[in-house]
């Protein structure tokens, strides 16, 4: 049975060596490398990935050696779907928006791409972290659009960089 939409627990993690906490719903851990190498099967794949049991949501995240300022954020999101677009015209659900975070600024928007199984919906962010970009993604299925879009919101608000 599909785990309830409404996460009524929350677990805080720490990732990216030490440098960023968020909250993710209880449940959520890392993958196998035989799950990885399923859902990801290109490489580089991301830095670091959170799945829920049933490996139907992913929570991902990299910090690039990429610079990015807190002030480019909402139009570096902006490029990123511009340029996806291009690869799926029409694919956006949700066009860019920017959300305040336990760290800063991030930018974010939604897309839909076609699965075996089902639609998948793809939650891109971007956010500053000590002036390099942290960029990552929530992936779930197209029939959850308006319940998983909130959980993705709580989980992006409570990013927060570690004091060093």
């Amino acid at each position: 049975m599909e785990e309830s939409r409404k996460p009524s627990e929350w677990q805080e993690i720490s990732c990216l060596a030490g440098r960023i906490r968020l909250k993710l719903p209880e449940g959520y851990g890392k993958p196998s490398e035989e799950v990885m190498a399923l859902k990801f099967p290109t490489t580089p794949g991301p830095q670091e990935a959170y799945i829920n049991q049933e490996e139907t949501r992913i929570f991902t995240f990299n910090l690039l050696d990429k610079p990015l300022q807190e002030q480019q954020v909402y139009q570096a999101i902006w490029e990123i779907r511009k340029m996806l677009n291009h690869a799926w015209p029409e694919s956006t659900r949700i066009e860019p928006k920017e959300i305040k975070t336990g760290a800063g600024r991030a930018g974010w928007f939604a897309f839909v791409t076609g699965g075996c199984k089902e639609d998948s919906v793809h939650c891109m962010f971007v956010l500053s972290v000590e002036g390099s970009m942290m960029f990552g993604s929530y992936h779930f299925p197209d029939r959850e659009l308006e319940a998983d879009r909130k959980i993705f919101v709580e989980m992006l608000k409570s990013i927060r960089v570690e004091e060093t």
